[in-house]
């Protein structure tokens, strides 16, 4: 193994090490709780919604799970107002994620030969509906999507465009539901579970379709 070798190896480990660091973060509670966000966008007046995307981004791109702060999207802004400034801002978010994963890790995780050279291959062509359909996924960790793509040869512009179409569905229902907390009844619960399984089919059909092919 050569130097320029050696060298993708330990910016690999690296990026491991920060992404296992920022994992046990959110697992130990280091992360900001509802109200002090919330004190964070009241005394941010009119810019508050830009004081959350900034939010959103910096706690997605540490891996701290999408539906929380979707729901707290939520309770902050209302529904429609929420959903759009959480999209912003985990797409924001998602892309320092993919930006450190591909400066970091790409040299020394990229295939040279066989299938996975053409798995990567592929998804530098075509990648858009791969990300799209992994977004739709609930039980696909956003923030693991997010550095395994940096990793892969799809394209940024891809992966920044599918990450932001495929978040809105779920976002919509977080952010729903976090507006609607207190009050929703046990029907409304049914049909927000309904709304998150739905897309996930989709994506899991989307997902069967190209691999399939």
């Amino acid at each position: 193994m050569n130097g320029r070798s050696w060298a993708g190896v330990v910016r690999l480990v690296l990026l491991a090490a920060l992404v296992a660091l920022f994992a046990v973060g959110v697992a130990t509670g280091v992360t900001p709780g509802v109200d002090e966000v919330r004190g964070w966008v009241d005394a941010a007046g009119p810019a508050a919604p830009l004081v959350f995307v900034a939010v959103c981004a910096a706690g997605s791109s540490v891996l701290v799970p999408k539906p929380v702060l979707s729901v707290l999207g939520g309770v902050v802004f209302g529904p429609w107002l929420g959903a759009g400034v959480v999209v912003a801002g985990v797409t924001l978010g998602a892309l320092v994620a993919f930006a450190l994963s591909r400066g970091l890790g790409r040299d020394a995780a990229r295939p040279a030969e066989g299938r996975l050279a053409r798995v990567d291959r592929l998804l530098e062509r075509r990648g858009f509906a791969a990300v799209v359909a992994l977004r739709l996924l609930p039980v696909v960790p956003f923030g693991l999507v997010n550095y395994t793509a940096g990793l892969t040869g799809v394209r940024v512009g891809l992966f920044a465009a599918g990450t932001a179409l495929g978040v809105v569905p779920a976002t919509v229902v977080y952010t729903t539901t976090g507006a609607s907390l207190t009050t929703m009844t046990t029907g409304q619960w049914l049909l927000a579970g309904a709304a998150v399984a739905l897309p996930a089919l989709v994506g899991f059909a989307v997902l069967r379709v190209r691999r399939a092919r």
